[in-house]
């Protein structure tokens, strides 16, 4: 037992000493006001509106930007003149684009015994694009690594979301995302669907669905979803009050089999009520959309009608 009691003393001790260690080296100070941040901010300024003169008075001549989160380990950058083309392109391009600082965030500004001082950001990067109308919002964390005098940057270390900005570059092309069906048995489930409930056949009706299957309805909160016995029960309800007189297809379904991303029937309908007790007719125009599965089942539903018709 006593030997354990010193073993166990010595591992202490010697934990002690090694966070003791690791905690009396420091490695340079951080500010939060520093002619760094000045020069973060002027950057940033020229930047936004493309002020070609400033930038290249704010780079040092072998400045370099690199994508922080890029996996191509034979990067060579952008050098200053691509740096400063490029923020020509995005004042030319895009509409209201301002670089922000993300929430309560604030710069840092750290000097580095070894590596000299950087300035670390916590942005967003905001701008719609005038010719497509697509809106870029994402974060954008940025690293400025000053001159050794510290009145240039030397390099520029950016960390965003490459998916927005590839997304952004498919706006200037023609993608196919699928193909589009006028005829297929996934629109005959839907028509067997709301033909069994113009027959009163609510067993048929909700057949074609999964016992999963979820359904949501414009009228309600958004994200809010239902059950399929909850459905039917809704529509159990309704035909409590009112007698259909007909559900008309209009137009045609259109049936969307998207490149690896599932499958969707879009139909158009005119369903047609009279109310029990009153006579009043009530036509609603209504939108559906159904997603199947492998198996040709419907698992999900949305609704797009006035709500405030059937009230």
């Amino acid at each position: 037992m006593k030997h354990k009691i010193k073993l166990s003393f010595l591992l202490l001790f010697a934990f002690g000493a090694v966070a003791f260690a690791q905690k009396k080296n420091e490695n340079g100070k951080i500010y939060d006001q520093h002619p760094g941040i000045d020069l973060m901010k002027k950057f940033t300024e020229a930047y936004v509106i493309g002020d070609r003169v400033t930038l290249s008075t704010l780079l040092t001549d072998d400045f370099v930007a690199y994508n922080a989160l890029g996996t191509n380990k034979d990067d060579k950058g952008k050098d200053r003149e691509a740096l400063i083309n490029e923020s020509v392109y995005w004042s030319s391009q895009l509409k209201g684009f301002k670089i922000t600082k993300r929430g309560k965030s604030y710069p840092d500004a750290l000097e580095y015994k070894e590596s000299g001082t950087w300035i670390d950001t916590y942005d967003v990067f905001y701008g719609i694009d005038k010719e497509t109308g697509f809106k870029i919002e994402t974060p954008m964390d940025r690293s400025f690594i000053l001159s050794k005098d510290g009145t240039q940057i030397r390099i520029l270390l950016s960390r965003f979301n490459t998916a927005t900005f590839g997304k952004y570059m498919n706006t200037f092309k023609v993608v196919e995302n699928g193909t589009i069906y006028r005829d297929h048995p996934y629109i005959n489930t839907v028509r067997k669907m709301v033909s069994s409930l113009e027959l009163g056949d609510l067993n048929l009706c909700y057949e074609q669905f999964t016992e999963e299957a979820k359904f949501s309805d414009i009228n309600a909160p958004r994200g809010v979803t239902h059950s399929k016995a909850e459905e039917r029960k809704q529509v159990t309800d309704l035909l409590n009050v009112y007698d259909i007189v007909s559900l008309d297809e209009w137009g045609y379904p259109d049936y969307l089999a998207y490149n690896g991303d599932g499958s969707t029937v879009l139909s158009w309908w005119v369903f047609r009520f009279v109310k029990k007790d009153t006579g009043e007719k009530v036509e609603l125009f209504m939108h559906l959309s159904h997603n199947f599965n492998n198996d040709g089942k419907i698992t999900n539903q949305v609704a797009y009608y006035n709500g405030n018709l059937l009230k």
